[in-house]
């Protein structure tokens, strides 16, 4: 019997996994398709976006940020069905659940300074979904059969269970990044923030802020930097790449969104 049921879990992986090109790097990896990949965000978004306290009930901020988000989706490097949204916490966070949800909080909304953070952002959480950072780690961390399991489920008829949509709900509010993952994201959040027509600096801005943290509340980025483990290191590779590949912007160019900007944030208290 355990035979049998190894056996027909090999087969189950060997026709749903195969071996694809990477569209950002380029590599040679066993991916999980693009279809599963979807169903599975769009089953997990309802739970997880309760677990952080459910979408921010202003439309008119929602719609500003998914502007946003829409322009740095247009240029990323895979097509998916990419969709922003602010969840109405006040912890500091944002995370790229499979298939192209994304999500920022009230909290870190609060904490970004100006429109290019904001598309900084964005552009870093795009990027773990355009690079597969996010269902790798969430491959890695539940194991590939398992999650595969998860995902076929979801394209069938009935769907996912509850318990296994919460499996993954959980796994991706504590998914930890790799150094190397966050650095790669930064990097394709700059290249897709100045592709649709924001100052690159943004990303340098950001990150420089939330090193920073906040002194009158300790601790309140503990949770972000968990999840986008953020150094020193980090922030001067954003400041390299910048200077590498987008030599004439500007860092101390004015944010033309700035008013816009402004009074969204004015929508967040």
């Amino acid at each position: 019997m355990r035979a049998r049921i190894l056996w027909s879990v090999a087969v189950l992986m060997s026709v749903a996994l195969g071996c694809v090109a990477n569209p950002v790097t380029g590599k040679s990896e066993l991916a999980i398709p693009d279809s599963y990949e979807i169903a599975l965000g769009e089953q997990s978004a309802p739970e997880f976006e309760k677990e952080f306290g459910g979408v921010h009930p202003n439309t008119e901020l929602q719609t500003y940020v998914s502007g946003i988000g829409a322009r740095v989706a247009k240029v990323s490097d895979r097509p998916m069905p990419y969709e922003y949204t602010v969840l109405n916490s006040d912890v500091p966070n944002a995370f790229a659940l499979p298939g192209g949800k994304i999500y920022i909080t009230a909290g870190l909304l609060k904490l970004v300074e100006n429109e290019r953070e904001l598309a900084a952002v964005l552009g870093h959480e795009t990027g773990h979904v355009a690079a597969k950072h996010n269902i790798n780690s969430l491959k890695r961390q539940i194991g590939a059969s398992i999650l595969l399991e998860i995902a076929t489920q979801a394209v069938g008829e009935q769907g996912a269970s509850a318990a296994q949509i919460a499996q993954v709900v959980n796994n991706m509010a504590g998914l930890r990044y790799s150094r190397e993952n966050e650095y790669h994201a930064d990097e394709l959040g700059i290249r897709y923030a100045s592709r649709a027509g924001y100052n690159p600096w943004g990303m340098v801005e950001l990150l420089t802020s939330l090193k920073g943290g906040d002194t009158t509340q300790p601790g309140l980025l503990d949770e972000f930097f968990l999840t986008h483990p953020l150094t020193d290191k980090r922030i001067e590779q954003a400041r390299l790449r910048i200077e590498a590949d987008h030599r004439t912007a500007d860092p101390k160019a004015p944010d033309p969104g700035a008013v816009e900007f402004a009074r969204m944030k004015l929508l967040l208290k």
